[in-house]
């Protein structure tokens, strides 16, 4: 039986795999497959997406490493650019 990259990703990730890159390093496949099939696996709901909010330091935007230079505008906080998301394994059939 062959193994596609969409259940060679999806096994990746059930059996730990925390990123994009450990998900290549598991499966053998380019980046650019990976990412493809993470999207297809979300568009099929057999994976889940959750933000993980990572929150502003209590010294505010001075003390963010990702802030803005001083008296420059704040960053949008809230944005929904990119970030941190966890990724949850639904289970029902194979793709």
């Amino acid at each position: 039986m062959v193994d596609g990259p969409l259940r060679r990703v999806l096994a990746a990730i059930e059996d730990g795999a925390g990123s994009l890159a450990e998900v290549e390093r598991a499966t053998g496949l380019s980046r650019d497959v990976v990412a493809a099939s993470v999207d297809h696996l979300l568009r099929l709901g057999r994976l889940e997406a959750h933000r993980i909010a990572a929150g502003c330091p209590a010294g505010g935007c001075a003390a963010c490493l990702a802030g803005p230079p001083r008296d420059a505008p704040a960053c949008d906080a809230a944005s929904t650019g990119p970030g941190l998301v966890a990724l949850t394994v639904r289970r029902g059939p194979t793709p």
